[in-house]
């Protein structure tokens, strides 16, 4: 993901960006550990159903979703990249977000 800049700075765009990677980075490395999210952090996070796996560009996840900040409950949902998934403990970690992913 490239982001030209120009000019000396500062660039405040890239402050968004450094903060979503950073918590990605942090739930990574919980993941590692081998601490799933929290009931909480599923419970807040958006359901996906139906999902499946697609390849094209990169890794996501396409399914019909609730409870998403920005795209409208009973739609179908393209996620951000997938990162890391466990479908047996029912959670996807995408480059934006968690997601509980139910059959």
């Amino acid at each position: 993901m490239p982001i030209l800049n120009r000019g000396p700075g500062p660039f405040p765009h890239l402050a968004h960006l450094a903060c979503k990677l950073s918590t990605l980075a942090e739930d990574l490395q919980r993941i590692a550990r081998g601490e799933h999210p929290t009931e909480r952090v599923l419970r807040e996070a958006p359901i996906l159903t139906d999902w499946r796996v697609s390849l094209s560009p990169m890794p996501h996840l396409v399914g019909t979703v609730v409870g998403h900040p920005e795209i409208g409950d009973g739609r179908i949902c393209r996620t951000s990249e997938l990162v890391t998934f466990d479908p047996v403990s029912g959670y996807a970690r995408t480059f934006s977000r968690f997601y509980r992913l139910e059959p």
